[in-house]
């Protein structure tokens, strides 16, 4: 009996630290499907994964979550992803996490003011999902 709750609390402490050592990403986007679809592939590739139908929601989360990634849809209802970018990128936001942004509006205009406004990359929908996660990983581990 002692060595099977050995057993049992070896494992809920691996469990845990693999816990501990995953990547968490917040995903924002007004679209249920998209949210969806992301948040299978990402923990498909072993991270952690919050969702935020809106910037607002996505506000709240920062903290409990505290993400190391976020990637970020641009066209929202009332506060769209640049507003979100902007805030984060004066100071409104205290905490300073990468940012990459998911879009079908991924035109040259569109790139070059998300990257000016602090996003580290831009990925165009659809998404090609080989080349989503490398630049995850990139962005993860500069």
């Amino acid at each position: 009996m002692f060595f099977t709750c050995y057993q049992h609390l070896k494992l809920k402490i691996e469990y845990q630290m693999k816990n501990l050592s995953r990547k968490t990403i917040l995903v924002i986007d007004d679209s249920e499907t998209n949210l969806i679809l992301l948040k299978a592939v990402l923990e498909d590739a072993d991270y952690a994964v919050e969702l935020a139908g809106s910037a607002k929601e996505a506000y709240s989360i920062f903290k409990k979550a505290q993400p190391d990634l976020i990637l970020l849809d641009l066209l929202m209802p009332n506060e769209d992803g640049f507003m979100f970018l902007s805030k984060m990128e004066d100071g409104s936001s205290e905490l300073h996490i990468p940012v990459i942004v998911v879009t079908a509006y991924a035109n040259e205009e569109n790139k070059k003011r998300a990257k000016g406004l602090g996003a580290s990359d831009v990925i165009e929908k659809p998404i090609d999902i080989p080349e989503f996660l490398f630049k995850i990983n990139n962005v993860l581990n500069d």
